[in-house]
């Protein structure tokens, strides 16, 4: 119309994930400018990997390769761009490639999904086989592309394929003897359809020797959504999927915690007598106890049973060992001092405790990956449990692990930490114990650098409460000769990213000058028969805290306006 000023067309270029580049966009800055940089011979280079990969994954055995691309992006170590930054050199500057951090949108940018970063910096991607040969012809043209499509590809150094000791961790794999099949665990890649999935198990379950009685046993899904299955696998059939399935992710021995250290010969003890009914014990706060299971009819802790509680599907009902009732004796009852002989009566409860037993693989083991499917039965079936104790975690230290199990065991700590978000609940986890009679290289109170007594996985969450233990009672056997000192045997952060662990602490009890255990240095609480013990451990301070919280959250309540969740 007349007197309108005049527009000015604009053509934008879109990804091949038909979007606008971030850099496309108005007010993202500039292009950077790299400098010495053969783009003929890297768009070559690139274009020649991406259609190699591709034909490689083509004659694997992987029954997924016509829909899904999983391989291995290479970095460019160092690249030099035009800078006028002050720590410019001559104008210029040099930078790492960094796909953990800066760097893991240019992924995005060209349509491709970020899965992993491996420790060598290499990216663990996945890619559309449609989108692999639009990448490849896209990348021999760059000598020609303009300086905004060169940016897109300047951190990307190759592609290859993904080699099996990504998948497996070798240690492991040499572990293993030749027609003994052992516990394993298969972890498929994200990003696979539920049908996919299926077709994936069932070619594994083809390829399995079932004349040395290998077999699948159980399935499972992460929060994340990746699914996994578990069975008994030879090392040949192990090595087969890590070559040739290249839709699986990672293979490993099962995720276990250890539920408690060896422990001497106990006091002798009374058998506690079940007290008078407490009239109000159906408005006591509520603990779920995630541990190895506790007797449906146990003689004193009976009446402090919320429910019919949870048990694993891969779980006997029967409970693996006394572990659980310690744990839930010291949740209702808290920390008594018997030391001079137990009572007749038992004392009355102040809490009430869920049972959740995921103690499946045997006395006083748990499976890691069985914790989050028993968080999501828990929050959904009985939601006024909203304090969890675990008193466990993996008796390996998190730094002598294998990369492999160390990426797994860090996926179950993050499921768990977005579970407690999305959810706003709380987990109580122990710090965990040192070995049984390992001596530090420096001696208490100065071995918190010492190896042995690194924490665990589980014990590094971010959103779960880390409990320490410390020592109360003093006793003229212990090593610890101040009351309120950290227990000897108690692991030491820090946890993930630094952060400082434990978080908080309660009374676990003592260790002996030679780092053992020894009748006498423990906390009290009940056996599976009803009995009184003293037993020493991180998993006896736990329930502790896990108490305070349900009685905090119970306070919460009663000051809340009705109806309303409480929150953390």
């Amino acid at each position: 119309m007349a007197g309108e000023k005049p527009v000015n067309s604009r053509t934008f270029f879109l990804n091949e994930q038909h979007e606008l580049a971030r850099a496309e966009k108005e007010g993202f800055g500039r292009i950077p400018k790299y400098t010495n940089i053969d783009w003929g011979a890297k768009g070559t280079r690139i274009g020649k990997a991406l259609r190699s990969v591709r034909e490689q994954i083509q004659k694997s055995r992987d029954p997924v390769k016509e829909n899904h691309l999983f391989l291995l992006a290479k970095p460019e170590t160092k690249l030099t761009k035009l800078s006028t930054a002050k720590t410019a050199i001559k104008g210029m500057i040099e930078e790492d490639t960094d796909y953990s951090q800066k760097d893991s949108r240019v992924f995005r940018r060209l349509g491709i999904d970020l899965l992993k970063v491996e420790e060598d910096g290499s990216a663990v991607v996945h890619i559309r086989p449609d989108v692999a040969e639009q990448l490849a012809t896209t990348a021999s043209t760059l000598p020609e592309s303009g300086p905004r499509e060169q940016a897109r590809w300047a951190t990307i150094g190759s592609f290859a394929m993904i080699p099996s000791n990504s998948r497996v961790d070798p240690g492991w794999l040499s572990s293993l003897k030749k027609g003994h099949p052992t516990d394993a665990v298969v972890e498929f890649q994200p990003l696979l359809m539920r049908a996919e999935i299926d077709v994936l198990i069932r070619a594994i379950v083809a390829a399995l020797a079932k004349q040395l009685g290998e077999k699948i046993s159980a399935t499972g899904t992460d929060f994340s959504g990746r699914q996994w299955v578990r069975g008994k696998l030879g090392i040949d059939t192990v090595k087969k999927i890590a070559d040739q399935f290249f839709s699986v992710q990672s293979l490993h021995s099962p995720l276990v915690s250890i539920a408690a250290m060896a422990s001497p010969k106990t006091k002798s003890s009374a058998r506690a007598v079940r007290p008078p009914t407490v009239p109000n014990i159906a408005e006591l706060p509520v603990v779920g106890i995630v541990d190895t299971g506790i007797p449906t009819e146990h003689s004193a802790l009976g009446p402090y049973r919320r429910g019919a509680g949870y048990v694993d599907p891969n779980t006997s009902p029967t409970p693996a060992g006394s572990h659980g009732s310690f744990v839930a004796s010291r949740a209702v009852f808290g920390d008594p001092d018997y030391s001079a002989g137990p009572p007749f009566h038992l004392p009355a409860g102040q809490a009430r405790f869920y049972d959740v037993n995921i103690g499946g693989i045997g006395p006083g083991k748990i499976d890691n990956q069985a914790i989050y499917p028993a968080l999501r039965a828990v929050t959904t079936t009985a939601p006024d449990v909203r304090v969890f104790n675990m008193s466990f975690d993996s008796n390996e230290p998190w730094n002598s692990m294998e990369p492999v199990k160390r990426y797994e065991e860090l996926a179950v700590v993050q499921d768990i930490d977005n579970f407690i978000f999305q959810n706003d609940i709380l987990c109580v986890v122990a710090a965990g114990n040192s070995p049984r009679g390992v001596i530090p290289s420096r001696a208490y109170p100065n071995h918190y650098d010492d190896p042995n007594w690194v924490l665990g996985p589980l014990a590094r969450s971010f959103n779960s409460l880390t409990c320490g233990s410390y020592v109360k009672h003093l006793t003229s056997t212990g090593l610890v000769t101040n009351a309120g000192w950290p227990s000897p045997f108690c692991r030491i952060g820090p946890g993930l990213c630094s952060s400082r662990k434990p978080d908080l602490s309660a009374n676990g009890g003592n260790g002996s000058p030679n780092y053992d255990l020894s009748v006498g240095l423990g906390v009290w609480g009940l056996s599976n028969d009803g009995l009184w013990e003293d037993k020493v451990g991180t998993s006896f301070a736990t329930p502790l805290l896990a108490r305070e919280a349900a009685f905090c959250f119970q306070k919460l309540q009663s000051v809340c306006e009705k109806g309303a969740r409480r929150s953390r």
